[in-house]
């Protein structure tokens, strides 16, 4: 069959095709601008994934360092509770210690140190056995240095620092 394209038909037709075309270059544009931006957004997601990454790797080391400080600090922690346990235990022996000498005397000879006693009668008796007569007895007013035997209270004898702090008034 033989058909007849008359000069109108053939320019809508030649019309058509140049839409065609136009349309198929826009198309192509918008798929191309598609393409570009998706191109970009994977190449920003991957640079994000490289620096999650990196940070990732920064936070587990700082972790790591993190660990191992607390690590020493629960050693020391229990070296200084330790320490601490001793030192409970000395100062419960030194209180026993104390606790047994509240009651102890010294005593002197013309305000000097002979020795120390658990009690005044001990004292005396060890007065007696220096040479001091039985009737001896262990107070007097007068100046410790000027009596021949004295006994004195432990914790009055013992002479305690109380030097005022720099700058305490």
């Amino acid at each position: 069959m033989i058909r007849i394209v008359t000069r109108a038909h053939l320019a809508a037709l030649e019309a058509g095709i140049e839409s065609a075309q136009a349309s198929i270059l826009e198309v192509q544009a918008a798929a191309d601008d598609a393409a570009s931006c998706h191109t970009r957004s994977a190449q920003r997601l991957s640079t994000a994934l490289a620096s999650s990454r990196a940070v990732a790797e920064e936070h587990q080391a700082d972790a790591a360092i993190v660990r191992e400080l607390l690590d020493h600090r629960e050693a020391q922690l229990a070296e200084v509770r330790a320490t601490v346990s001793e030192q409970a235990e000395q100062i419960k022996s030194l209180r026993a210690d104390l606790d047994a000498a509240a009651g102890a005397v010294v005593l002197l000879s013309y305000g000097q140190l002979v020795s120390v006693h658990p009690d005044a009668a001990v004292a005396k008796q060890h007065a007696v056995s220096l040479g001091a007569s039985t009737s001896w007895r262990p107070v007097s007013d007068a100046p410790a240095s000027e009596v021949r035997w004295r006994t004195a209270r432990l914790s009055d004898f013992v002479v305690r620092d109380e030097a005022p702090e720099a700058g305490a008034r």
